[in-house]
């Protein structure tokens, strides 16, 4: 790949995920996330906030139907494009309402639908409970494939990367396309997945205040307050109806274009510095 700053900079900008309960999950991420729920001409339900916005359509729960990526300016959507031709990566018609009708999307190796556009609407001041969406995680089968993609292909720069300490293989890798630590990241798991989606916050009082709205509508933290060592950012977790791992965030780390990867040892330090870590594999 001749140009590695193709992806940069890039920003996950909104995600569409499936769903079998459509009303009870239009609900949750009203009440609990603070969206105000649009129907949309193409059948969605557009669950709309000022710096987090999420698609639902009906299908098998715990999908992404496609993650929607706003890209720099015209110019740049249109030069991703032609890279993307000239490297035969099939792309495909597919839109969303929060998106000008300029945007295509690809397929990537383990079947996740990227759509790549510019926003019709900018984002607009932080939203009550702050946490723009941020990143999006999946499960894959082949770490080494679909980072290779993304890397090679697409000019994600590489952060840090997680693998066994007695055979080096790698079992996480995180990636960005600005310089926030990671927009995409993947873990080496026994099936290809969506395995969870973040909102990051502006500081540690965020998440606290997160977590007393999470308890004041009876919905549990499944995983932290912790600090993960690759991105070092402040977490919990929570989870949807569907079963969705939904991440707040906050103090995520910061990189340069030209910073190198780092390593970690794939043991519970590289995904929380202050105790237990959701291992997957």
């Amino acid at each position: 790949m001749a140009d590695d700053t193709l992806i940069w900079p890039s920003k996950l900008h909104h995600l569409c995920i499936t769903t079998g309960q459509r009303s009870k999950m239009i609900e949750w991420y009203r009440d609990t996330m603070g969206l105000t729920p649009e129907d949309t001409d193409n059948g969605m339900t557009w669950m709309k906030g000022s710096q987090r916005n999420l698609l639902l359509q009906d299908g098998e729960a715990g999908e992404a139907a496609f993650i929607g990526i706003a890209v720099a300016n015209t110019a740049h959507l249109e030069r991703l494009r032609i890279h993307v031709e000239a490297e035969n990566i099939p792309t495909h018609p597919l839109t969303s309402p929060m998106f000008r009708d300029s945007s295509f999307a690809i397929t990537d190796p383990d079947g996740h639908r990227v759509l790549f556009g510019l926003p019709k609407n900018s984002l607009g001041s932080l939203d009550p409970k702050p946490g723009c969406l941020q990143h999006v995680v999946f499960a894959t089968t082949n770490l080494e494939r679909i980072v290779s993609f993304y890397t090679d292909k697409l000019g994600c720069k590489i952060s840090d990367i997680v693998r066994e300490e007695d055979t080096g293989d790698q079992t996480a890798c995180f990636l960005r396309t600005d310089e926030m630590h990671h927009t995409l990241a993947f873990f080496r798991a026994p099936a290809i997945k969506l395995d969870h989606f973040a909102h990051e916050a502006t500081c540690w009082n965020d998440i606290r205040d997160w977590g007393d709205h999470f308890a004041s509508h009876h919905v549990e933290i499944v995983w932290g307050a912790g600090r993960h060592g690759a991105g070092n950012n402040l977490f919990i977790f929570v989870r949807d109806p569907d079963e969705n791992n939904v991440e707040i965030s906050a103090e995520l780390e910061t990189l340069t274009f030209d910073q190198k990867p780092r390593y970690w040892p794939h043991n519970n330090r590289a995904l929380n510095l202050w105790g237990h870590a959701w291992l997957r594999s």
